[in-house]
């Protein structure tokens, strides 16, 4: 397994690398790497563009850091540690399917819907722990976000929470008006926060494996991209990363009738990443190590003690269940609340501890600050790249 990293090294200290960035109040450490500073900072987040998909995909030798993801590796919990600057084990989102008591049961954190319902008439606020996001803190130090989203994700309850606070959101429909609204946004001065949310390498390798000749398209194409506006950019640090990696899986099982009659709930949080709510925790564990024998399974002392969701003492200890477990190999197990539906099929999935899932990219663009040049260092640069162009003109 690899553990995720609070500590300089991990998704959760990107957003306490935001807030220094503008010098705003923040409590943990920020990224263990050099961010130039400059009026304006950038935030792409490529959604599943793990290492082990980049390495697939030929494109290791941008230049990047390696970190980590949090846990559970999936979106929901990402992004509400990055808006909210909190570790999961202090904002309590643990995974899209989170076990919430004030809602008397398993809530799909995505949608804020029950599985197999209708939406919750209760504002993201109630489900998540308080305070002022990311967007509000640096508002109020006179920093202007904005948000470029995918147009069918701008106005859901949960990107309404994660963009509190940010004065605008600028939704985009494809590839190319991405770029274009991008571009625009970064030809835009002054102390600017801007994120950029892009969903494809996630998308595509659901449906064909993070290792596809599709993933990989999506993949260098949106370096390619990152590196082009990067290139561009003036007065603004960019930085890129990913929420976390995905693992080539086989389709999924329904859990077996044996396994759900010691269970008081069904299995919630993700497919790689499911929390059991059980009286018979030492049943459950004997059926899991007879029939997936695959699947590691760790109490919620073991869980609290690992430091997997954090290091603090978590105030939402009856999320987690009694029991986490985790398929190691390519099967898994996913509860159909209403009847078997894509997600079944999927070849990549995520939320786990393997080392596909939790290694993601950092990117930093400028790789370093530029040193001032002397008159006759320059003249001299300028002489060797004349030299240069008619030599290949030759």
């Amino acid at each position: 397994m690899t553990k995720p990293d609070y500590e300089g090294k991990g998704f959760y200290n990107v957003s306490q690398t935001v807030l220094e960035y503008f010098e705003v109040d923040h409590e943990g450490k920020p990224l263990d790497a050099s961010v130039p500073q400059n009026d304006g900072l950038a935030l792409f987040l490529f959604d599943a563009l793990g290492i082990s998909t980049m390495e697939k995909a030929g494109v290791l030798d941008y230049p990047h850091h390696e970190i980590t993801s949090v846990f559970p590796s999936t979106t929901a919990t990402a992004l509400t540690t990055l808006f909210t600057a909190k570790k999961p084990s202090e904002h309590g989102v643990l995974g899209f399917q989170t076990f919430v008591r004030e809602m008397g049961g398993i809530v799909n954190m995505l949608s804020v819907a029950y599985p197999a319902g209708p939406q919750i008439p209760v504002p993201y606020e109630k489900l998540v722990s308080s305070g002022e996001r990311i967007g509000k803190r640096l508002s109020a130090s006179g920093v202007n976000c904005t948000a470029v989203l995918p147009k069918p994700v701008s106005n859901t309850p949960m990107s309404n929470f994660d963009d509190d606070g940010f004065s605008h959101i600028v939704p985009y429909f494809d590839l190319w008006d991405l770029k274009t609204n991008v571009e625009r946004e970064l030809e835009k001065p002054g102390r600017r926060f801007l994120y950029v949310y892009v969903p494809y390498v996630d998308t595509l390798s659901h449906h064909y494996g993070p290792y596809s000749q599709e993933a990989g398209e999506a993949a260098r194409d949106l370096l390619e991209f990152f590196e082009e506006v990067a290139a561009k950019a003036k007065g603004y640090t960019l930085l890129a990363t990913a929420d976390h990696g995905q693992v080539e899986v086989d389709p999924a099982q329904v859990p077996p009738r044996e396994l759900l009659s010691l269970l008081e709930l069904p299995p919630y949080g993700d497919s790689r990443a499911m929390f059991l709510k059980t009286r018979h925790p030492n049943e459950v564990k004997s059926y899991l190590h007879d029939n997936f024998p695959d699947f590691q399974v760790m109490t919620k002392e073991e869980v609290l003690a690992s430091g997997i969701i954090g290091d603090s003492i978590t105030p939402y200890e009856e999320r987690l269940g009694d029991l986490l477990v985790l398929p190691q190999g390519r099967r898994l197990l996913i509860y159909p609340y209403l009847e078997v539906n894509e997600a079944f099929q999927f070849k990549g999935h995520h939320g786990g501890l393997s080392e596909e899932e939790q290694k993601i990219p950092l990117f930093v663009r400028p790789e370093r600050p530029q040193p001032a040049m002397s008159k006759k260092a320059s003249l001299r640069s300028a002489s060797a790249v004349l030299t240069s162009r008619l030599a290949c003109a030759y």
